[in-house]
C-alpha cells in the first residue's frame, strides 16, 4: 500500500512531536533532581580566567657582571659589582583587543659597571690611562616591551628594548692613574649613555604583590670615551656588557584577574536599559 504524501508529512510531525516532549519532560526531571553535596563536589566546572589589562609599581635590587667590549681587544677578566637598584612601573595592555600577553615597562635604575684587566701571556697587565681597574656609578631609564604569560600563581615573563642613562661618577684603580683622575673624568670621557637592554625571568604572584626573579643582558652602544682622542688615524672603542641578575616585588596598582568596577557597571547598566543604547546615553546616564 503505497502512503500519501500528506500522511508522510502527518508521520514525520507526529514523531518530531514524541521528541519534543520527551526532551521536556527529561529537563523537567533534571531540574527537579536535588543532587548530594557528595556529587556536587565530584562535578569539575571550568571557569574561564580573565586578566585584565592592569598595572604595576615595583623595586628591584640585583647585582652585575660586567665587562666591556673593547676594540682593539685587551686581556680582562668579568667583574662583580653588587649594586643595581631601580623602581619600575609596568603597564599591560591586551594586543588585538584579546591577546593578554603584552605591555610595557619603565622605570629608573642606579647601578655600577666597569672593567678590570688581567695579566696577559707575558704576566704584564695591560692598562688603560694607567688604569687597571675602573668602576662607573649610572643612572639610566629603559623603555621595554614586556610580555607574561599568566599560569595561576606563575608567570613567565622576558623583556627586550632601549636605555638611556648617565654616567654618574668614576673609579680608578692603579699605581700609573694620577690622582686627580682617580675620582674625575678626563675631557674625552663619554657621559651619556644608551643601548639595548633585554631579557626575562618568572614571577609568583600573591595578589597584589608579586616576586619577580629576572636576568637580563645591556649592551652599551655608547662608547665610554671618543674613538679619536688618543689618535685621529686609529679610532678605539670600549662599549659596556653587562649580564644583570635581580628580584624585586612588584604591587598590583588595579585588578589582575576577574571583573573590574568598570566591566560590573556596565554589566548592571545593559540588564537595566539594554545595550541598543549609543555611549552618549550611557555617560549621560552615569
Amino acid at each position: 500500500m503505497t502512503l500519501r504524501l500528506e500522511n508522510i508529512y502527518k508521520l514525520i510531525f507526529l514523531a518530531l512531536s514524541v521528541q519534543i516532549t520527551a526532551g521536556q519532560v527529561q529537563a523537567q526531571e533534571i531540574a527537579d533532581t536535588t543532587f548530594s553535596k557528595e556529587y556536587l563536589d565530584t562535578v569539575n566546572l571550568d571557569r574561564k580566567i580573565v586578566i585584565n589589562d592592569y598595572s604595576m609599581i615595583g623595586v628591584q635590587y640585583g647585582v652585575s657582571f660586567n665587562r666591556m667590549m673593547f676594540n682593539p681587544p685587551k686581556q680582562q677578566t668579568t667583574m662583580f659589582t653588587p649594586i643595581n637598584v631601580g623602581v619600575f612601573y609596568t603597564r599591560y595592555g591586551k594586543m588585538f583587543g584579546y591577546m593578554p600577553y603584552f605591555g610595557f615597562q619603565t622605570g629608573v635604575i642606579f647601578g655600577c659597571d666597569g672593567y678590570q684587566f688581567k695579566a696577559n701571556d707575558e704576566g704584564v697587565v695591560p692598562t688603560m690611562d694607567g688604569a687597571e681597574k675602573a668602576v662607573y656609578q649610572f643612572i639610566e631609564v629603559p623603555a621595554m616591551s614586556h610580555f607574561h604569560l599568566d599560569a595561576g600563581r606563575f608567570k613567565i615573563i622576558a623583556d627586550i628594548g632601549l636605555y638611556g642613562g648617565y654616567r654618574l661618577s668614576v673609579k680608578r684603580y692603579g699605581d700609573a692613574v694620577d690622582e686627580y683622575h682617580r675620582s674625575n673624568f678626563y675631557d674625552y670621557d663619554r657621559r651619556i649613555d644608551y643601548g639595548i637592554r633585554g631579557g626575562g625571568g618568572f614571577a609568583i604572584m600573591f595578589s597584589p604583590v608579586e616576586f619577580h626573579v629576572t636576568a637580563l643582558i645591556k649592551y652599551s652602544m655608547s662608547s665610554i670615551y671618543k674613538p679619536d682622542y688618543n689618535s685621529q688615524y686609529y679610532y678605539r672603542f670600549a662599549y659596556p656588557f653587562d649580564v644583570m641578575i635581580s628580584a624585586g616585588l612588584h604591587f598590583q596598582l588595579t585588578k589582575r584577574i576577574g571583573k573590574t568596577k568598570a566591566q560590573l557597571r556596565k554589566e548592571a547598566y545593559n540588564m537595566v536599559f539594554g545595550e541598543d543604547r549609543t555611549n552618549d546615553e550611557q555617560e549621560d546616564i552615569k
